[in-house]
């Protein structure tokens, strides 16, 4: 079963939507999907001899190489999460796991160059693990372009093919090429990939009824209408994102076989193409067959040979 290296970005804008991802990934809030006996196994990796574990730092290393002048609407870092498929971390070496990390990082600091990588953080304690990794994208002149480094749809696949080939020789293959599947969440992908799907949601009566939001001594404030509708959409969003996620997941991994099996038939018909000639022979005429062909093969370069020793005797200039 084919294995696949995987690679996802997110674009943060705001200090307040990079510091609530940073929190995620030093596990300074509740992480559903993240089993806490497990957390401490997760390694903050030193970029630059550099060791960055918590988000007050990570911040603070983000903002001295934000540029002062910048849009209001700048990306001012983007979150990568790279890692592989689950089959692949059952039967990877320990030097395996660590190479994997290692490319991964090289990559990154290779794109965005290694003053714009701020921290990296193997994640051991969910499902799957993981690189989580946090970049600034500051061109070379100095400005906030994260067009520039992940751009269109175009630049983005060249950029899943240069990570494939980063860690082909880990035993890992690039996803399926103009995949029409939606990316996922980054904190929720993995879970999804190993969770079972919920069978079923039930309600609570509780659950719809508009609750207190706050609470004086002659007054109460309650959920509007719209408000309850809002809150009980995202319990039923949340409960079944899992099943819509292990839903893309298997669809990318059906596309994948069906592409693989298309390769193989279309491979098959060119060599049946090129045996068309040559059946009815025996063993015997085949390998006179193969004789002749490797004999006009040599004859046609030393022909190709002479005609450019040929060129090279008449160019202007050439010393005999």
């Amino acid at each position: 079963m084919a294995q696949f290296a995987i690679m996802r970005c997110k674009k943060l804008k705001g200090m307040g939507g990079v510091a609530s991802s940073l929190a995620h990934c030093f596990r300074e809030r509740e992480t559903p999907n993240a089993d806490p006996d497990r957390t401490p196994n997760n390694e903050h990796l030193a970029l630059g001899g550099v060791k960055i574990d918590s988000t007050d730092k990570a911040m603070g290393a983000l903002r001295e190489r934000l540029p002062e002048r910048r849009r209001k609407d700048a990306v001012l870092a983007v979150e990568y999460m790279m890692s592989a498929s689950p089959e692949w971390w059952e039967t990877a070496s320990k030097e395996q796991r660590e190479a994997f990390f290692t490319e991964s990082v090289g990559w990154l600091t290779d794109k965005y160059g290694a003053n714009n990588l701020i921290t990296a953080t193997v994640h051991m304690d969910e499902k799957t693990p993981h690189l989580s990794a946090y970049v600034v994208p500051r061109t070379a002149d100095g400005r906030l372009s994260a067009k520039e480094y992940i751009g269109n749809k175009s630049k983005m696949s060249a950029d899943q093919d240069t990570y494939a080939e980063r860690v082909a020789g880990l035993g890992l293959e690039r996803g399926i090429r103009h995949s029409k599947a939606t990316h996922t969440r980054l904190q929720t992908y993995y879970g999804a990939i190993t969770q079972k799907p919920l069978a079923h949601l039930a309600l609570r009566p509780q659950t719809v009824e508009p609750q207190t939001l706050s609470k004086g001594i002659f007054t109460k404030q309650v959920e509007t209408p719209h408000q309850v509708a809002e809150r009980v959409t995202k319990i039923v969003q949340d409960a079944y994102s899992n099943t819509v996620e292990i839903a893309s997941t298997a669809l990318h991994e059906r596309r994948k076989r069906e592409e693989l099996t298309k390769t193989a038939l279309e491979q098959q018909k060119r060599l049946e193409k090129l045996q068309e000639p040559f059946k009815g022979l025996s063993k015997d005429q085949l390998a006179n067959v193969l004789k002749m062909a490797k004999g006009m093969q040599l004859e046609n370069e030393a022909t190709r040979a002479q005609q450019r020793q040929s060129r090279t005797r008449s160019t202007p200039g050439h010393s005999r």
